[in-house]
């Protein structure tokens, strides 16, 4: 049976090993936005592509798209020291306004977290709404399990307003349905030493992918 002492000291190690990695992660990002220019791997991408929406007879809307991701090294060693990433897809749908500024009518959001497992060696993707989650063996292939959509459902409540206001939108004649699709790093989400260092140095973020839907 372990002594009082033993356990203070196992649990003193449990307290230091996260801080520990924390405090790698921080000087790693220090070191890396100094060595690098701005054009340099500190930058970081995402690129959307493919993206395409669908509705069914039942009224359901499916978003597919794929999203190329390319992690700034600072961020690759971030996630290999321990540290989750949470990503975000918005889905937005306004109502084209010639005169005025657009009307959203509705807007949708769905959360992944990437995380790497270094005693098995793998990564997950995990959808947060769903509650599915993937393994991976490399980094590429999870960012490309990450980047992928196939027929997301948008609208998971039959009775959700929103989808109604898109309906009634569509339903005008002459009005113009557009959608805005986005996929960006929840830096917000990082350990609060890190947020000014992600903020100031990179946003890795796509650009505001929209289309027409009607």
């Amino acid at each position: 049976m372990a002594t009082d002492p033993e356990k203070r000291r196992w649990a003193l190690a449990v307290l230091l090993v996260p801080s520990a990695t924390l405090l790698v992660f921080i000087l790693v990002v220090s070191i890396s936005t100094r060595g690098l220019s701005p054009r340099g791997l500190a930058t970081g991408s995402i690129q959307l592509e493919d993206v395409s929406l669908r509705q069914a007879e039942s009224g359901q809307w499916y978003l597919s798209a794929d999203a190329e991701i390319n992690l700034p090294e600072p961020i690759k060693a971030g996630l290999d020291s321990g540290v989750p990433l949470d990503f975000i897809l918005d889905l937005e749908f306004r109502h084209l306004r010639h005169y005025w500024l657009d009307q959203s009518l509705a807007s949708y959001r769905h959360h992944y977290r990437l995380t790497y497992y270094e005693l098995t060696r793998h990564y997950r993707v995990h959808a947060v709404e769903t509650d599915d989650s993937r393994n991976f063996r490399s980094l590429n292939a999870a960012l490309t399990g990450l980047g992928e959509f196939d027929r997301l459902p948008v609208v998971t409540d039959p009775a959700d307003e929103q989808a109604f206001a898109v309906s009634d939108a569509l339903a005008k004649e002459g009005a113009i349905v557009l959608a805005a699709l986005d996929f960006r790093l929840d830096s917000k989400s990082l350990p609060l030493p890190l947020q000014p260092l992600i903020a100031s140095s990179w946003r890795l973020a796509s650009e505001e992918y929209q289309w027409q839907v009607n």
